[in-house]
């Protein structure tokens, strides 16, 4: 019997109707304990001890904070006793598991001085291993990210810098980093300021927007590990004093769109769904100018089924926009109680208090930072956290996909938004009145796709990449359609081989496979001609499912003598006893 790995918890709430909208919010700032030090610059909403409950990071001059939330709806500054001794001008903040190990790293990009890496040893410390990983950025970063951009299961990072060359350093095998940005085409050198990733053309791989003050922004379409400047043909080059930006799916048409805040004009970017945009802001009922720049957090803080927008403005009041649902917003700022004035620099959004209602938190550099909490309403909701196996720990860059009735709605899981910023991991979904998600769809970046049918509202899953569904009940199986779980289901079948994994690939690879009696077991691999030109001894097994990278076969891209084989098409062929299963694979250098 295999482990059951997806969970479910369920949270309700008795909740207050503030407004004509549903919903409010309270300053708690105070209360909470978190009102930031000096200027603040970028956040991050993240779970860095795994209990189960939101911490804040604050990038901020002259010193970062990370503070730890109690549970209670307090938080406390473990900054110094948990081994982040950084004191500088912290501009940017990125958190993801570079090693697979199960706890967030940090990323710091510095705007005066050299960014810095921090390893998470276990919830407990971090520890400064910059130098170990080849972290070697004198540039003066603005913004920084993890993502997948090669969807080899290990998160890489990108770095803007201004006035230096960009950054992408790519993940050697969870050990250290390589910069790569020169190779791929993301190498701009330029006034760089924010930068943000997502699958525009829903082509399975994650595409990166960066925003410049002073020069035009740019579209780089991922193209299976490397890029293309599409910026032009797209139509999103902004007005050329650009900083804060998100991907966001506002109208649920399933593409996603571009947020672009500018000092000069503001842009809704709509995507055409062919490959280009369309600036439908003030269509939209945006602001064709919004204070000298504004930052965006996106999330659906009423949970009517629609992304609301929340801007941080330099110089001005922040705007709250809510989604009317028919491709329009209307300005509830002063309604929702979040019209703070100054200096606003940046936001996240994440559900602190476990309640299924998206809060916020902002940074000033004119005066204190702010944790917004959401009152909340009587709408319905869904979170999903991913853990991969096969993709990266985190599961960023996945895609989720969720049906109620005649509504669509899609998530990715991101680790980089809005100004040097990071919203929490786990994605929310509203569902208004609804109390059942028809069909929840997760795509992940091994290519692997998972969909839940009838999953009950106001539930946390936990969704593994290899994983088995069970009810919030513990009674009885959700229907899973999972490419895994159908292999599973297959029972007069004794073998079973899977794509590897990534596919194409270079110069490595995993392929998983299923046994069902106790075998001795290899993968013989052959060229395009049907000449053998590798054998893989995996030994005797015992009946099982070799999927996640630590069981499934690994190849490293040689034949028997050692040499690196070309690029082109191979075949590899599981053996397990006397039985035989062959698939195709492809290796592009």
């Amino acid at each position: 019997m295999f482990e059951k790995t997806i969970i479910f918890l369920s949270f309700f709430y008795i909740l207050i109707i503030s407004n004509a909208f549903g919903i409010g919010f309270t300053n708690v700032t105070d209360i909470a304990g978190v009102p930031g030090t000096g200027v603040g610059n970028g956040i991050a909403f993240v779970d860095y001890n795994n209990d189960g409950f939101l911490d804040i990071y604050v990038s901020s001059d002259p010193n970062d904070i990370l503070y730890k939330n109690n549970g209670d709806g307090t938080f406390i500054d473990v900054t110094a006793e948990i081994g982040i001794s950084f004191i500088g001008d912290g501009v940017g903040v990125a958190f993801g598991d570079y090693d697979n190990d199960g706890d967030l790293d940090l990323y710091i990009a510095v705007n005066d001085g050299w960014d810095m890496f921090f390893q998470n040893e276990g919830g407990k410390t971090f520890r400064n291993v910059t130098n170990n990983v080849k972290i070697n950025n004198p540039g003066r970063a603005r913004s920084a990210s993890f993502v997948d951009f090669n969807k080899d299961g290990f998160l890489d990072i990108y770095v803007v810098n201004e006035n230096s060359a960009n950054i992408l350093y790519k993940n050697i095998n969870g050990r250290f980093f390589e910069d790569v940005a020169q190779s791929v085409g993301v190498a701009h050198q330029g006034p760089g300021r924010c930068h943000a990733w997502g699958d525009y053309d829903n082509d399975g791989d994650m595409d990166l927007y960066i925003t410049n003050k002073g020069d035009f922004n740019i579209l780089y379409r991922n193209d299976r590990g490397t890029f293309k400047d599409v910026t032009k043909e797209a139509g999103v080059e902004g007005a050329g004093s650009s900083t804060g930006i998100a991907f966001f799916d506002y109208n649920n048409d399933g593409n996603l769109d571009i947020y672009v805040g500018d000092s000069i004009k503001t842009f809704l970017y709509y995507n055409n769904g062919d490959g280009t945009f369309t600036n439908v802001a003030e269509k939209a009922g945006i602001s064709p100018k919004i204070g000298s720049g504004s930052t965006p957090a996106f999330g659906d803080f009423d949970n009517d089924g629609y992304p609301d927008l929340y801007l941080a403005v330099w110089d001005g009041s922040a705007i709250m926009y809510h989604n009317n649902g028919d491709g329009t917003f209307t300005d509830v700022t002063v309604q929702w109680g979040i019209d703070a004035f100054g200096n606003g620099w940046s936001a996240a959004v994440g559900d602190y208090n476990n309640d299924g209602y998206l809060d916020i938190y902002t940074t000033y550099t004119t005066r204190q930072n702010i944790l917004y909490r959401n009152n909340g309403n009587s709408n319905n909701w869904i979170q999903i956290k991913t853990i991969g196996e096969l993709s990266n720990r985190d599961g960023i860059g996945t895609r989720v996909e969720i049906h109620v009735g005649n509504m669509l709605q899609i998530r990715e899981v991101s680790a980089g938004t809005a100004y040097g910023s990071q919203d929490s991991l786990i994605l929310e979904f509203g569902l208004a009145n609804n109390s059942i998600v028809d069909i929840a769809e997760i795509r992940w970046q091994s290519g692997l796709i998972t969909k839940l049918k009838n999953v009950k509202a106001k539930q946390l899953i936990i969704a593994k990449e290899n994983f088995w569904a069970v009810k919030e009940s513990y009674d009885d199986y959700n229907k899973l359609d999972n490419k895994i779980e159908k292999a599973k289901k297959l029972k007069d079948e004794k073998i079973i081989l899977l794509q590897n994994y990534p596919n194409p690939f270079n110069p490595e690879t995993w392929i998983p496979y299923q046994i069902s009696v106790q075998s001795d077991v290899e993968i013989n691999i052959y060229n395009s001609l049907g000449l053998k030109i590798r054998t893989l001894k995996l030994g005797n097994k015992m009946p099982g499912y070799y999927i996640s990278k630590s069981k499934a076969a690994y190849w490293d891209g040689k034949d028997e003598t050692g040499d690196t084989v070309p690029t082109g098409t191979y075949f590899y062929q599981l053996k397990a006893g006397n039985l035989y299963k062959t698939k195709k694979m492809v290796i592009i250098k």
